[in-house]
């Protein structure tokens, strides 16, 4: 069993067909390209917030480039997730244009230009769960 997420390289999955592969959980980062799912091909390096709640139980949280909030609950035991996330409305309606790289500039100035024409609100939702494995 692993007795952190830190440090971890992970194939995540989420039941509405997402999967993270790989996603690496560094002491204040998570680098994850999403494999499949409506943004597939994204990469990303989030810095994030960490927490240990309970033995076998941890949580990261972070806020992306579009404004999105992500927040993941670690059952290390079980190797499943709980993912509670807020997603900009923009970014909802269509999310095949987070498909890229934040690392890329021209990506992010995208990113900008969506975020000053579109509506924010009402944020969508994402309250699910979802598993992973060690890679």
């Amino acid at each position: 069993m692993l007795t952190s997420i830190l440090g971890a390289r992970l194939s995540w999955h989420f039941a509405n067909g997402w999967v993270f592969e790989p996603a690496i959980v560094g002491p204040d980062i998570v680098d994850y390209t999403l494999k499949e799912g409506p943004h597939a091909g994204r990469h990303a390096i989030q810095h994030f917030y960490y927490q240990r709640v309970a033995p076998g139980v941890e949580t990261t949280v972070w806020y992306e480039e579009s404004g999105a909030l992500v927040h993941i609950t670690w059952y290390l035991e079980t190797q499943t997730t709980h993912r509670f996330a807020a997603l900009p409305a923009w970014l909802a309606e269509d999310m095949t244009v987070y498909r890229g790289d934040n690392q890329d500039p021209a990506f992010l100035e995208k990113i900008k230009k969506l975020i000053s024409e579109r509506q924010d609100y009402p944020r969508h939702i994402l309250n699910d769960e979802g598993y992973f494995k060690v890679i």
